[in-house]
This record gives C-alpha cells, sequence and structure tokens, in this order.
C-alpha cells in the first residue's frame, strides 16, 4: 500500500537504491572471495550476508534484470524523471542522466564479476533468459530475423537449432555439478509422493519442512538404501516453488495462484508505462525462473524486489474501475479519522511486537553463544525466556530441545523436540529424541527416534553410530552385532576425523562380543 502510494515517476530511484544494494553485496561477496571477510558459511568461500550461495546469487540475479533494464532504457528512464522537474537545469539532468547509466552499469559489471563464484547454476539460468527478453525488446534480434527469414523451412530450422542450443545447455549444466542435480531430481520425486497423498488442499501452509523428511525417510525404509542415499540430506526447501507451493497448498492453491500469475502478466498498462511495466515483469520472470530451481520465496531480500516489482506493474496498469464518493464533508471528515486512528493503531502495534522480536532474537543468539561454550544452564535459562516468542518456531525448538537432551534434561526434551516436529523435522531432533528416550531408559522408542533418522539420510554414520551404541547398551547383542557390520562396511562418501572414531568405536564392540564370526 506504501509503495501504490508513490507516484509511478519517483520509482526509478527506488529501482536505483536495489542496484546500489547489489552492488554493496557484490562487492562484499568478492571481499569474501579474497580472503577479507568470513562466510556465513563454513562450507563457502562466499555467501555476501546471506547464509549460503544460492539465495545470495538469487537476490543478485534478482538486481541484476533491473540494471539490465534501467541501463538498456536510461533515455527513457531519465525522461520520465526530467519531466517531472518543473525547472529543467543543464547541470541537473546531465546528474540525473550520468547517476541512471553508470550505477546501472556498475552494478551490472559488479555482479558479472562475482555470479559466475557462487556456481548457482539456477541464477545463471535466469540470468540469460532475463536478460535475453530485455535484450530483444531493446533490439528486437529474433522479431526483425524472423521478418528476413520467409520460408517454412528456414523458420524451422531456426527453431529446431534454438531448441538444440537450449537442450545442450541444460545438459552442460546439469552435468557441472551432476551431484548437486541428482540431489534435487531425489527431491522432486518424493515431493511427488507428498502431492499424491494430499492433491487437493496439500499438507497445509508452510509444512513443507515438518513433514518432508518423514516421506523420505519412508522413501528408504520401503526401497532400502538405494544409489539416491548418497544424494539424500536434510532438506527444508523443494528447491522448485511450484512444487512447494503445490505440496503445502494442494491444486486447488495452485489453480488460484495461476490465476494471479495469468493477471499479472496480462495487465493492461498505460502507453507511457510501457517500459516500466516491461521491466517489472521480466524481473518478476527472472525471479519465477530462479524459483523453478531454489527457494527465493523463502528469502526476505527476493521477496522485497518482488513485492517493489508488483507495485510497479500495479502503479503502470491502466485504470480499469473507478470508485466516487459525494462530497459529504462530515462523512469524509469521519473518515479521515477513522483512516489515521486505525493507521496509529497498526503502527504501533507492528512496532511493539517488531520490538519484542528482536528482544527475542538477541536473547536466542545469546543462548547460542552459551551453548557454544557448553554453558547449558546459562543457554536453557535464555531458551526459556525468549521461548514464549518463538514456540512455532521450528529452528528456534530444535536448538532449546537439543540443549535441554545434552543438559540431560530428558523429559523437558522430549517435549519440546516433539513440539519441534510440527513445525520442522530432521536428524539432529530425531538423534537428539533418540538421546533423550535412551537417557530415561525407554529404549523402544529410542531406537525407533534412531531408526527414523537412519532411513532419513541412509549413507551417513552417525545415526547408525547411535544405533549401534544403544543395542550394546541395551544388551542387545545380535541386533548391536549386525548394526556394527552395517557400518563397517559402509561406504564412505566424505572421510573424516569423525568416521575413524566411529569404527574405532565399533572395533571395541567387536572386541566386547569376542570377535563373532564374519569380522
Amino acid at each position: 500500500m506504501v509503495l501504490r502510494s508513490i507516484s509511478i515517476k519517483n520509482y526509478p530511484w527506488l529501482l536505483l537504491s536495489i542496484i546500489v544494494s547489489g552492488i554493496i553485496q557484490a562487492v562484499y561477496g568478492n571481499l569474501q572471495l579474497l580472503g577479507y571477510f568470513a562466510s556465513n558459511h563454513s562450507g563457502f568461500k562466499m555467501t555476501g550476508s546471506f547464509f549460503n550461495p544460492g539465495p545470495y546469487a538469487g537476490f543478485l540475479v534478482s538486481v541484476w534484470t533491473i540494471a539490465l533494464g534501467i541501463y538498456l532504457f536510461k533515455d527513457y528512464i531519465t525522461t520520465q524523471i526530467q519531466s517531472k522537474k518543473k525547472n529543467n537545469y543543464l547541470f541537473l539532468n546531465k546528474v540525473i542522466k550520468s547517476i541512471f547509466e553508470y550505477i546501472p552499469l556498475l552494478g551490472l559489471i559488479s555482479i558479472a564479476i562475482v555470479l559466475p563464484a557462487t556456481q548457482s547454476r539456477a541464477s545463471w539460468i535466469a540470468a540469460i533468459l532475463g536478460s535475453a527478453v530485455l535484450i530483444e525488446l531493446k533490439y528486437r534480434f529474433l522479431s526483425n530475423l524472423f521478418k528476413k527469414v520467409t520460408l517454412k523451412l528456414q523458420k524451422t530450422a531456426l527453431i529446431v537449432l534454438a531448441i538444440g542450443i537450449l537442450i545442450t545447455g541444460f545438459f552442460s549444466i546439469y552435468h557441472y555439478k551432476k551431484v548437486s542435480s541428482d540431489g534435487r531430481a531425489f527431491i522432486w520425486k518424493v515431493t511427488a509422493e507428498m502431492i499424491a497423498d494430499a492433491p487437493v488442499f496439500g499438507v497445509g501452509f508452510d509444512q513443507f519442512k515438518a513433514k518432508y523428511m518423514d516421506y523420505q525417510a519412508n522413501y528408504f525404509a520401503k526401497n532400502g538404501e538405494t544409489t539416491e542415499a548418497q544424494v539424500a540430506d536434510n532438506s527444508y526447501y523443494a528447491f522448485n516453488e511450484g512444487l512447494q507451493f503445490v505440496t503445502e497448498n494442494g491444486l486447488l492453491g495452485f489453480a488460484l495462484l495461476l490465476i494471479v500469475v495469468y493477471v499479472l502478466f496480462l495487465t493492461k498498462v498505460k502507453q507511457e508505462y510501457q517500459l516500466n511495466a516491461a521491466i517489472a515483469k521480466t524481473g518478476l520472470l527472472t525471479i519465477g525462473i530462479f524459483a523453478c530451481f531454489s527457494y527465493p520465496m523463502q528469502i526476505l531480500p527476493i521477496k522485497l524486489v518482488l513485492v517493489l516489482l508488483l507495485a510497479l506493474l500495479s502503479n503502470s496498469a491502466a485504470d480499469c474501475f473507478r470508485f466516487k464518493t459525494k462530497d459529504n464533508p462530515i462523512k469524509i471528515g469521519i473518515y479521515k479519522i477513522q483512516f489515521v486512528l486505525l493507521t496509529y493503531g497498526i503502527i504501533y502495534s507492528t512496532f511493539s511486537f517488531t520490538n519484542k522480536l528482536n528482544e527475542g532474537f538477541i536473547t536466542w543468539n545469546n543462548a547460542l553463544i552459551s551453548y557454544q561454550y557448553g554453558d547449558y544452564k546459562k543457554a536453557i535459562l535464555a531458551f526459556e525466556t525468549a521461548y514464549p516468542i518463538f514456540k512455532k518456531d521450528g529452528d528456534f525448538l530444535m536448538n532449546y530441545g537439543k540443549t535441554l537432551s545434552i543438559a540431560r534434561e530428558p523429559d523437558k526434551a522430549i517435549t519440546i523436540l516433539e513440539q519441534a516436529q510440527h513445525y520442522q523435522n530432521n536428524t539432529v531432533i530425531a538423534t537428539a529424541l533418540g538421546d533423550s528416550y535412551k537417557e530415561i531408559k525407554q529404549y523402544k522408542k529410542a531406537e525407533a527416534s534412531y531408526q527414523q533418522a537412519v532411513n532419513m539420510t541412509p549413507a551417513k554414520f552417525y545415526a547408525n553410530y547411535l544405533l549401534a551404541k544403544l543395542y550394546d547398551t541395551s544388551g542387545q547383542e545380535d541386533k548391536a552385532i549386525i548394526m556394527v557390520k552395517k557400518i563397517m562396511d559402509k561406504e564412505v562418501k566424505i572421510p573424516s576425523t569423525a568416521i575413524k572414531e566411529i569404527r574405532r568405536e565399533m572395533k571395541k564392540i567387536l572386541i566386547k562380543y569376542k570377535n563373532p564370526p564374519g569380522f
């Protein structure tokens, strides 16, 4: 509502602010790559201010389309801004022209340097296709080419060539990081099973991360440790926003979404704002392409860009309806007072909630710091303080429950971890539950929790190790020996010190049982 109340002639400045933020992120990422700043993920050198390179690349590519659009149509943009000025000073006009020429150009250069290093193939595809649309709008290469090509055979050959280039490109991108591609394909396969179980209404809004890992566990429990186990990991996203939307909201929800998208792209636009709408639609298209292989709707900065583009498109739209009110001063005065009071109430409640949320995040962070230093009592006190704010946050409940489990407060840990499963599910929660049940000697429940963790990610060693230790502790010798044999025969995907220590522990169990046959 705020963005729609802004004059469309001021939108280039808002778009420019997005480009500036993209430049800052690109420079920050480059400095991380050069070693001047630490990244936010131990496995990657460059994340910008994001938690891994995927969403970072997604934000950069959403900025890329805006920067390219403004740069290509800079003359139109500057004319639009200058027409708003009552006094057109020559110097001021030159400054505006330079700003809208060089800042988008700087944005394009800085993002072009950093984007390949993110190794995000989804962002590369989105950037190429989004750029192709904008360049075609500007120069009409394909339109002119098809006009020149008159024979039907020649047109068919061109189309076949284009399709061949696209297929070759996608095939190359697939093989560039094949393991990652196979991992996403496997997630889509399991997600399809979720959709099949609840096709009309879905599993529930924002419930993908609570339900998916159970489906993955059931898949491996049914099919055994297939080759897909090598690419299976804890997953919270479907890596395809369309699939995730259908999973959570069903085909009925997806039909409503398609209607919204249809209306957006067929919006009638005022003649003088055609290019504004073109930039907005191409920006939305770029985010949409990225969404086919990633999770931009889970990333707030990308959603902010999306909302701004939607507001730009809305403000560019031609008037469809007009509502007229009678000029009654008393009624208008009452409406204004009601509006002011409502606005004040919304602002006050929002500010209060945001302030409370901010304090909660600080407390949560302090709890994690105490946890890292091994001060579990202090961590638990901080978690208890923040609990009323984050009692429906899966990450928070997982952190809190894990801390209680390590601090040997199993009853409270079980309560919190079972609550966490309503909002998020993964091997951390499953193994922490197993540890807590083991602590109170409920070995059947502990076994079920550990087995669920094993089924979630069969290729990993830790849950198998905990299960073997449980069998050993509870005196189930036969089961312990079977698990030890499984661990000793297990293929090592990535060698590590932890795996060596696990196998050393398994050898101790074998010695304890006097080296049973088969070893």
